[in-house]
């Protein structure tokens, strides 16, 4: 909003200094001033009573992976590309969900594997499997992953490596990770 304010003031003050005659500059002066308040009325509507858009108590993220990974046993999935982060929850540096809020979330993965080797995953809530996936050997096959879980304030939601099962590489730019409260 100060964004806004600077600049409709400084499209008013811009508008009046120069060599036009006084009335021109007014009405140009005051053509901006009402474009401005339209502007501003309409982002008002648009983000309500309450100044966000976005409710404070919604949480919901998507993210790729970019890279191919080959994965150590229980190494965890970082899925860097974050697409949507409503709540600020998922960390795109560690590969974790942090849950905001006590409530119910709603969590999938869909991830491909490379060129001849499977690839195994787990989904996982302070390390107690809560999914786990699989995306068989062959050309591109894919896996998916999903879970509907209680979660506590603090609790960790993340994907990673099937524990156990030697290197696998999981194929960049074609496997997600998403979640939402409910």
């Amino acid at each position: 909003m100060t964004y806004i304010f600077v600049s409709i003031v400084f499209i008013s003050i811009a508008s009046v200094t120069g060599g036009e005659d006084c009335c021109r500059k007014i009405g140009k002066a005051k053509a901006a001033l009402l474009e401005a308040i339209d502007t501003l009325q309409r982002t008002n509507r648009l983000l309500g009573e309450t100044g966000s858009a976005i409710p404070s108590n919604k949480v919901a993220f998507h993210a790729r992976l970019t890279p191919y990974v080959t994965l150590g046993s229980a190494q965890t999935v970082i899925f860097d590309h974050v697409i949507t982060n409503i709540g600020k929850a998922y960390n795109q540096h560690t590969g974790h969900f942090t849950a905001p809020f006590n409530g119910i979330y709603v969590f999938a993965c869909t991830f491909l594997q490379t060129r001849g080797t499977g690839v195994h995953l787990q989904m996982v809530n302070n390390s107690s499997e809560i999914s786990k996936g699989y995306g068989t050997s062959g050309s591109g096959e894919a896996g998916v992953m999903t879970a509907v879980i209680y979660l506590q304030k603090g609790d960790v939601v993340k994907v990673r490596h099937y524990p156990g099962k030697g290197s696998q590489t999981i194929h960049g730019h074609w496997s997600f990770f998403t979640g939402y409260l409910l």
